[in-house]
């Protein structure tokens, strides 16, 4: 333990030394504050699993149930896993079997911890040029509750027959230059298996060394009641024979994808390289016959999802559907596919309410506005922001943070002098609160409940938002009950930040 924490402090205090020597040097300063960041980084991950494997050892972690969007959730978690494999040049794939519910209930947060980890893992011991699968399926139901299984299968390094019956064991790691080599701490795995446990699950693994590792979960998660919203029945109607093309470089994804157009009453062909797709669309243009909908994956080798669309375009003319389906993120390529005739852009894993939804956008033209707000694009000028902290330090840094995106920023440095300023100032002139909670004199929970009981205009209805370090579920339990909105857990993500402010001054404005 001692040696695992020591080791990423040592880089953050030696660079901060050397980048205190190297002012006026920027890429040496530059240098040393990107190491200090990844150090920073992996402490705080080493910090979050030794809580974590602290609170199971106490019997103190608990599941949560809650109805999960199915879709969402499996978004959520592939955006990180695609993103962590294009860094890391290799080939990340996810394959959802069409019977999927569209919601489940369980512990949203804890599923995706035991997910990311083992998939991140299986992307991480992968060279550049491997390949990682993620596969979901139900493989059992009941009217309470259903068995998924996820399987991760990759091409990496493997691990020795010796070593597998060690691997759930905390600090268990194969090779003593793992750690350093692979940015690891050696808990994941141990976490994972002792949640899956609770999920009422289990985790295998098969691997071989040199050739590639599997590792297949089952959990258990109950039937929600919750249904999707209901379909369109008008494009329901409209799509039933129309005839449609899947085009993409995984045969897995064809297949799946045509399943759930032909479970959606659509009559449905696929191809594996945009070539082909061309060919088969010219051939059908030939004898007077076309396609009503096209579905391309945007990554394609050889030819790729745009390249394929233009040649389509020309071709067809502006008549036909044609649908990017990517798992990457796609703002930055909007502009060049909607120029060369791409109706519509989608995420892939395909679900079935996911193409209904598509398919009603793209026959409806509502294409505008979707596209969700970057860091880069937060204003806030003129909104005026109340920070009480009273570390000098982490006061300085949310105010350059907060100051950047426009806010006009006020700070306190304990409760007490929170509650003054916000008494002495007139209704409505704070926009929101930022509330440490571990403050001298008056803190954070007995702030929020000081100025929720004053009779001014605005203090029951001005946004408070926690930010602590207190990052358990008891803790923000008690940020709720005491009238909090929400809760932001130190060391602050700026994103996460400026998307949480927009959410309490912007959208639930009336």
């Amino acid at each position: 333990m001692s040696h695992e924490i020591r080791t990423p402090m040592n880089v953050i205090i030696g660079m901060s030394t050397i980048a205190a020597k190297s002012i006026g040097k920027d890429e040496e300063t530059a240098d040393c504050i990107a190491k200090i960041g990844i150090s920073a980084r992996f402490l705080l991950s080493l910090i979050n699993d030794i809580l974590d494997m602290s609170k199971i050892e106490s019997g103190k972690m608990f599941l949560r149930n809650e109805d999960i969007p199915f879709a969402e959730f499996l978004k959520g978690l592939n955006d990180i896993c695609y993103s962590q494999a294009e860094q890391s040049n290799v080939c990340y794939e996810c394959i959802v079997d069409h019977m999927m519910d569209d919601y489940y209930v369980g512990d949203a947060g804890k599923l995706q911890q035991v997910l990311i980890n083992i998939i991140s893992n299986a992307i991480k011991f992968t060279q550049e040029g491997g390949k990682v699968t993620f596969s979901v399926q139900q493989v059992q139901r009941t009217a309470k509750n259903a068995t998924i299984k996820f399987v991760v299968n990759d091409t990496g390094c493997g691990i020795s027959e010796e070593f597998l019956e060690h691997i759930f064991e905390p600090f268990a790691q194969e090779d003593g230059g793992t750690t350093s080599k692979y940015n690891g701490t050696g808990l994941g795995l141990a976490i994972s298996k002792n949640i899956v446990d609770m999920m009422g699950g289990k985790i295998t693994i098969r691997s071989i060394k040199g050739i590639g590792s599997e590792f297949i979960i089952n959990v258990r998660l109950d039937v929600s009641s919750k249904s999707a919203p209901k379909e369109d029945t008008d494009i329901l109607h409209r799509l039933v024979n129309l005839r449609s093309l899947v085009v993409d470089d995984d045969v897995n994804v064809c297949e799946q994808a045509t399943a759930t157009l032909h479970d959606m009453g659509l009559q449905a062909e696929w191809v594996d390289s945009g070539r082909k797709a061309i060919d088969r669309v010219q051939a059908k243009w030939d004898k007077a016959k076309y396609y009503d909908v096209i579905l391309v994956d945007w990554k394609m080798p050889d030819m790729d999802g745009i390249e394929t669309t233009k040649e389509i375009r020309k071709i067809v003319g502006p008549d036909v559907t044609i649908i990017i389906m990517t798992a990457y993120e796609w703002a930055n390529i909007e502009r060049t596919a909607k120029n060369v005739g791409v109706n519509l852009l989608m995420d892939k894993p395909l679900f079935r309410s996911s193409l209904v939804s598509a398919f009603s956008k793209a026959f409806h033209s509502k294409q505008e506005g979707n596209c969700p707000i970057s860091e880069e694009q937060f204003n806030f000028t003129g909104k005026r922001l109340l920070v009480v902290e009273d570390h000098l330090i982490n006061a300085e840094v949310a105010k350059k943070l907060l100051v950047s995106k426009g806010f006009v920023v006020d700070c306190a440095n304990n409760g007490l002098k929170a509650l003054e300023i916000f008494t002495t100032m007139p209704a409505g002139y704070y926009d929101a609160i930022l509330m440490d909670i571990r403050m001298p004199l008056m803190d954070g929970i007995q702030a929020t409940q000081a100025i929720r009981r004053l009779t001014k205009a605005d203090a029951k209805a001005i946004p408070i938002i926690a930010m602590t370090a207190n990052a358990f579920e008891e803790d923000i339990e008690n940020t709720k009950r005491v009238g909090m909105n929400a809760h932001l857990a130190k060391p602050i993500e700026p994103k996460l930040l400026y998307q949480t402010l927009y959410h309490f001054i912007y959208s639930k404005k009336d």
